[in-house]
Formats: C-alpha cells, sequence, structure tokens
C-alpha cells in the first residue's frame, strides 16, 4: 500500500490550454481544492478548482502572460486564446495549476473548498467537503496547495 500511495504522488500530468499553444507538465501534483476568493471570482466569473505543484516540477512551454492580479501573486494565461491556466504566489515554492486545464485528473480528489467566506451569496456547497474560512490549517492541505 505503501509502495502505490509514492508513486501516485510521483506521477506526471499534463495540460494545455484550449488552443494548444501552451502545454506543460507537473510532476507530483497535490490533489485538488475549489477557491472562491474574490480573485479568483473576478478571473473567472466564479470559483476555480486548483492543484499545487512544487515549481521545480513544473515545465511549460509556450508563450505565457503573466498578469499581476494582486500585489504578490500573478495569473497565467495563454498568450493566443488567453486561457487562464496557473496561479503564481511569489512567497509559495508551488504554483497552482487550474484543473480544467489538465489531459487528466486521474489519481486526483477534490479536498475541499478554501475561502469559502468571500463565496457568491447566489450558490450554495453542498457536496459536503471540507469548507474553510480562508487557508486550511497546515497539515490539511498537503504541503503543495
Amino acid at each position: 500500500m505503501v509502495e502505490e500511495v509514492v508513486v501516485a504522488a510521483a506521477k506526471t500530468y499534463t495540460g494545455k490550454c484550449l488552443c494548444g499553444e501552451v502545454s506543460f507538465s507537473a510532476k507530483g501534483l497535490s490533489d485538488i481544492w475549489y477557491c472562491h476568493c474574490q480573485q479568483c471570482q473576478h478571473l473567472t466569473g466564479l470559483y476555480i478548482a486548483a492543484a499545487g505543484v512544487k515549481r521545480d516540477n513544473l515545465t511549460i512551454e509556450g508563450h505565457v502572460n503573466w498578469l499581476p492580479i494582486s500585489e504578490g501573486s500573478k495569473s497565467g494565461h495563454c498568450a493566443s486564446c488567453g486561457s487562464y491556466m496557473f496561479w503564481d504566489e511569489a512567497v509559495r515554492d508551488t504554483v497552482s495549476v487550474l484543473a480544467g486545464s489538465l489531459d487528466d485528473t486521474e489519481g486526483l480528489t477534490v479536498k475541499g473548498h478554501i475561502f469559502v467566506k468571500d463565496k457568491g451569496p447566489y450558490y450554495e456547497i453542498t457536496d459536503g467537503l471540507p469548507q474553510f474560512e480562508g487557508f486550511p490549517p497546515q497539515g490539511t492541505r498537503g504541503e503543495t496547495l
């Protein structure tokens, strides 16, 4: 059983933007979290589903426009089609990869909802997953969120 967990943690995931001009590989993605923060809402119109990867384990091919979205964070979009694919905060050693840009999510599960204090009043969260006002406590979120 332990051997299977180690293999799953080392899996390399691939993904791309809508037009295919940007592709990436991410080794050792964390599980997926739904983020309901104001940044995510303004970027997408709702919330996002994203998994974290250590910066050194992410390889990107193609031209990504990195747009500042706050003093310390930026979003990564395909320069050709505009697909939103990445979120990066300078103080972290990880980059968030939007789950919708992954070619395959086998082996990843959704861990819960973060920044639910910011969610819009026009929808409810009823899936029974854990909900956190901000980031979940250390040890709950995995190493790469």
